[in-house]
């Protein structure tokens, strides 16, 4: 009869000891019935010896696991709450952290300057966010690095109101942004310079409004007439409502990757590689076909999405643009980003893009190996 295996660490140390106690009696209850013998005594002893000094041990091992300290919880702040951050959530779920030693706490935060703050402050770990935050930090002397980039090429919409239906007809318009010099300002400054309009020349006013989810109520608000979306899930519901996509992007950028003090990668190298190994694995098992139902729910539960239709939008966002094989930052892209900022702020002129980049996390988890491995494991379903 198969018995249902238990993890040593499930018992308790009276159910050992029951279990132990009872082995002992029964292997003496056979000595006593069987003929006497010196061999058959000596080996009922040392069997019963065994088993106390195996019940010691592991009342000692489990002692020992169970008083070991849980790591310190390693704070990841991401400032938009849409299917992108699918790699961090399904992570926590699948305790991916856990897995390989880490303890993670994730923050929203509403834009690049409160994350590079709190990243300033080492209030915050790690930033989940892309070239603009190390860049603004860069230009404000804070020393980030950008150790893995998920997104090199960002797929984005420029959503307007109804009455919008040429590029001319945003001038004089409100033009609405998550903050100025953040991502979200850098995709609309790219969408008007590739609709050849200039918000000076032509009395657009850009208005800081908040994040992604504040932009789309703002727009069927009427606060604002135009703003640009990196999230399909939310073009594509405010299309359902009326407001067209009047642009559609696709520039090379940094947009999407994990970000880290200069002195926190210095002082705890070893935590950062087992956070970049957890997103890592959050990432392929969210790309992983098979795994897709259940990536959908999470997106649903977790991001508050009512519309199935707009979870499948968010997930092919994810899965058309997010890269897992080879996530190194794009170089290309910070120098496009730095281009477009450096009109902001020309301090930006002078910044080496090397400087900010490093590249040692995901070289060595690729020559490693453990990519492949990654990929491998989740196709074959284990």
């Amino acid at each position: 009869m198969m018995m249902k295996l238990r993890s040593v660490y499930s018992f308790s140390f009276n159910e050992w000891k029951s279990w132990c106690v009872t082995s002992c009696s029964q292997i003496m209850a056979s000595v006593r019935s069987a003929p006497r013998g010196r061999p058959r005594a000596v080996l009922a002893v040392v069997l019963c010896s065994f088993l106390v000094t195996a019940l010691a041990a592991f009342e000692v091992s489990r002692a020992k696991a169970l008083a070991a300290p849980a790591p310190p919880a390693v704070v990841i702040g991401y400032p938009s709450p849409t299917p992108r951050i699918v790699p961090l959530l399904i992570a926590q779920e699948q305790d991916f952290f856990g897995k390989y030693g880490a303890a993670a706490e994730p923050v929203f935060v509403r834009n690049s300057q409160i994350l590079i703050a709190g990243l300033a402050a080492n209030n915050i770990h790690i930033g989940y966010t892309g070239g603009t935050t190390v860049l603004g930090a860069a230009a404000g002397g804070v020393e980030l690095k950008m150790l893995a980039g998920f997104v090199n090429r960002q797929r984005s919409y420029l959503v307007v109101r109804s009455e919008i239906k040429t590029p001319g007809d945003l001038a004089g318009k409100r033009f609405g942004v998550q903050s100025i010099g953040g991502t979200n300002w850098m995709h609309a400054m790219l969408a008007l310079k590739q609709l050849k309009l200039d918000p000076a020349r032509d009395q657009i006013r850009i208005l800081v409004i908040g994040d992604q989810t504040v932009l789309s109520q703002a727009l069927e608000a009427g606060v604002i007439d135009a703003s640009v979306f990196t999230s399909r899930t939310l073009s594509v519901g405010l299309n359902k409502k009326g407001f067209p996509a009047l642009a559609e992007l696709t520039p090379s950028v940094a947009a999407t990757g994990i970000v880290a003090k200069k002195s926190y990668l210095e002082k705890d190298s070893h935590t950062l590689e087992r956070v970049i190994k957890a997103f890592m694995e959050g990432l392929v098992f969210a790309l992983t076909p098979g795994n897709k139902p259940y990536v959908l729910k999470t997106i649903m539960r977790r991001l508050k999405i009512s519309d199935p239709a707009l979870a499948e939008e968010g997930y092919a966002d994810v899965a058309g643009h997010f890269e897992s094989r080879r996530p190194y930052p794009s170089l290309d892209g910070l120098r496009n980003m730095q281009q477009l900022m450096r009109a902001q702020n020309p301090r930006l002129a002078d910044i080496k893009l090397d400087d900010l980049v490093d590249n040692t996390f995901v070289r060595n988890l690729e020559e490693s190996g453990f990519i492949a491995q990654l990929h491998l494991r989740h196709e074959q379903g284990k």
